[in-house]
């Protein structure tokens, strides 16, 4: 029996076998404590708390969305809010700054952005929010089902 992986990328034919396993794995993703946190946590900053009310409504329609998200939903959020502050610094002070003795220096607010993006992206993929992630799971979703068999229906219709 082959390993199913549900993000196989892959083409190949697979065995009726392998589609239902397939499809109970895809069923397990919902088998999880829904995602129960409507209110956003309390030491988030406006902007995360923003973040978290615009896109919980979408991935909880979207995505299986349970409680062991919680850590990557609000790493996300806050990493959204850091990267909204940092630019309102980049604009308020600019890219470079001058130092006493005249010489430039890369405002601190840069490479906090930059950091922030990091950890955007890395929410975002864990999860699977990104474009890449989001067609992984169509593709899979259309693989797990089954193929088209025009002479099984043939006989099926007697």
């Amino acid at each position: 029996m082959a390993n199913i992986n549900l993000l196989n990328d892959e083409k190949q034919k697979t065995s009726n076998e392998d589609n239902a396993q397939r499809q109970d794995a895809l069923k397990e993703l919902f088998n999880h404590q829904d995602f129960s946190m409507t209110e956003p946590p309390a030491f988030m900053p406006t902007a995360a708390k923003d973040e978290w009310h615009r896109l919980l409504p979408i991935l909880k329609k979207d995505f299986p969305m349970s409680e062991t998200d919680y850590g990557n939903f609000v790493a996300y959020c806050l990493a959204f809010a850091r990267i909204k502050q940092a630019e309102h610094e980049i604009k308020k002070y600019g890219t470079f700054q001058n130092n006493k003795d005249g010489s430039k220096r890369e405002n601190p607010a840069v490479r906090t952005q930059s950091r922030a993006m990091h950890d955007l992206k890395a929410a975002s993929t864990a999860l699977g929010m990104t474009m890449v992630e989001r067609q992984k799971m169509a593709l899979n979703k259309a693989k797990a089902e089954p193929e088209r068999d025009p002479f099984a229906e043939l006989m099926n219709d007697e």
